[in-house]
């Protein structure tokens, strides 16, 4: 699995949501390119199995795949566990997505890349957690049918609610999102997103 960031920077809430990918993956199986900082590349290094601050589109790694499989949500094909023979690599990208979503994927990522074909995981937007969990389903061998899914989510804080519209798989009936996300979100991310908007103080990991 490999996950190609498209973010100037790593912020928490991006960090949260790639150890959250630790859940259904071991760091050793996922590669994390285009890390921006060399801060950033130290602390994700220390999780995952290789960290790089080049695009996955500008190194030779794509070569030793018999298949490159780039999850877009534009793309007209759906991923299914037959995509998955042989030697098959998966690139998500690693975006905090917009609501509607602008085709950022496939402006940024897909179209770069020499090697690869594009395949949906359904009309949702997945978070980056969300999206390695589906494909890691449908490499097991499920339909996308056959994962269930919520669409939105509600967080609920001291008095007040957060509604996140993005689209969730369910694992054993539960949205799969972690617990630190969620702390972040209600009692952190207010005060980073005030730090940036008065100070210019970017909420990065680093």
């Amino acid at each position: 699995m490999a996950i190609e960031v498209l973010e100037p920077f790593i912020s928490k809430w991006m960090f949260h949501e790639l150890k959250h990918v630790l859940e259904v993956l071991p760091g050793d199986c996922v590669h994390i390119y285009n890390v921006r900082r060399e801060c950033e590349v130290s602390i994700l290094a220390g999780l995952f199995g290789y960290v790089s601050q080049g695009s996955i589109a500008e190194s030779g790694d794509l070569q030793r795949f018999d298949r490159v499989l780039v999850l877009d949500p534009r793309a007209e094909k759906a991923l299914s566990p037959g995509d998955f023979s042989g030697r098959v690599l998966v690139v998500v990208g690693g975006i905090m997505g917009s609501h509607p979503p602008s085709g950022r994927t496939h402006r940024e990522l897909t179209s770069r890349l020499s090697v690869g074909e594009a395949r949906n995981i359904g009309a949702g937007q997945y978070t980056i957690d969300g999206a390695v969990y589906v494909a890691s389903e449908v490499a097991r061998g499920k339909r996308l049918e056959e994962v269930p899914f919520v669409d939105g989510l509600t967080l609920t804080g001291e008095g007040f609610e957060v509604f996140l519209p993005y689209r969730y798989p369910l694992r054993n009936g539960a949205p799969f999102i972690s617990e630190e996300e969620k702390r972040y979100i209600l009692e952190e991310l207010e005060e980073d997103e005030y730090q940036f908007l008065s100070q210019g103080r970017p909420p990065a990991i680093c």
